[in-house]
């Protein structure tokens, strides 16, 4: 997911599509790592940390088959897809 992020031009997305809650929870943490921005406390009138973010999450939740494609494609059941663009 890094390298694909890093591959990425600015404005470029990045669509991961997952089939197991394992796989989702990783994807989703790491989204949310390069999308947090600075971690200083709010009372610092100035950046110290350097964060930046990275990407901004285009899907807050997971998008999930319809139950069209369900019952077109059965194993579409368990996918889940996460988009992030980056900035």
């Amino acid at each position: 997911i890094a390298d694909g992020i890093g591959l990425l031009s600015p404005k470029g997305r990045l669509a991961i599509i997952t089939f197991h809650s394992g796989e989702d929870r990783i994807v989703k943490n790491l989204f949310r790592q390069y999308a947090r921005g600075c971690v200083c406390p709010p009372e610092l009138p100035i950046c110290r940390c350097g964060e930046k973010e990275i990407v901004k999450i285009i899907t807050k939740k997971a998008l999930e088959a319809t139950e069209e494609e369900i019952l077109d494609n059965p194993r579409s059941r368990s996918a889940k897809l996460r988009v992030v663009e980056k900035l």
